[in-house]
């Protein structure tokens, strides 16, 4: 088993980053005492070598499927079980010391990113239309009526002006386990994390590299 997740990171880390943890030689020997043994990991099948390929072109800028394709086809191999698209324990590999887990989308903390734009926009909702009725419609009927123009606004000036392109993960650190989050995207014009993040855990302070795509997070190899 360690070395088929020595051979699974291999693999992962020189298609997402282009690093090379074990050089060509051990790489090879590997593989072969795998398929060797029986290991089925060495197997890869047409729909994971295409994930492979679609990260890889994707940190180049040189994407190969869309957003929407490459969600279905990442979930679909999650929903298979598949080891490319799947690691939610962390797992460390001795020889280089590179420990890896598989980050989720915080979908809580990135619906909250639109709350304060979404209650000012229905704050000015209910007092223009106070206004404009001159308060003769109750108030929570007049929210109702304009919650998709509330809705529409407060997401659009908040994915355009104050936190563009944004997305929240989580998910345990690779090497003690703490839960870490990341944000990736810009906050008020200012650019933040776009293709990969760096964070440091908070509780072992472990560098962590974090890649928005795939979600793979890994720490450092030693040197």
């Amino acid at each position: 088993e360690e070395k088929e997740r020595m051979f699974l990171d291999a693999l992962q880390s020189y298609y997402v980053s282009g690093r090379q943890v074990m050089d060509d030689s051990e790489f090879d020997a590997l593989k072969e005492d795998l398929a060797w043994n029986g290991s089925e990991v060495v197997n890869l099948n047409r729909r994971e070598i295409t994930y492979l390929e679609a990260m890889q072109a994707y940190i180049k800028g040189e994407p190969i499927m869309t957003d929407g394709e490459y969600d279905q086809l990442r979930d679909e191999l999650r929903e298979n079980g598949s080891s490319i698209a799947v690691d939610t324990e962390p797992k460390c590999y001795i020889e280089s010391g590179v420990c890896t887990v598989t980050f989720q989308q915080d979908k809580f903390r990135n619906n909250l990113l639109y709350l304060p734009m979404l209650s000012i926009i229905g704050f000015l909702w209910l007092g223009i239309g106070y206004e404009i009725l001159g308060g003769r419609v109750n108030p929570l009927l007049l929210t109702a009526f304009g919650a998709p123009v509330i809705g529409t606004v407060g997401k659009a000036i908040t994915d355009t002006f104050i936190f563009p392109d944004n997305f929240v993960a989580y998910g345990p650190c690779p090497t003690c386990e703490a839960e870490n989050r990341i944000y990736f995207g810009g906050i008020l014009g200012v650019e933040g994390f776009d293709k990969q993040g760096k964070i440091k855990c908070k509780n072992c302070k472990s560098e962590v590299i974090v890649m928005k795509r795939s979600l793979r997070a890994s720490t450092l190899p030693k040197n």
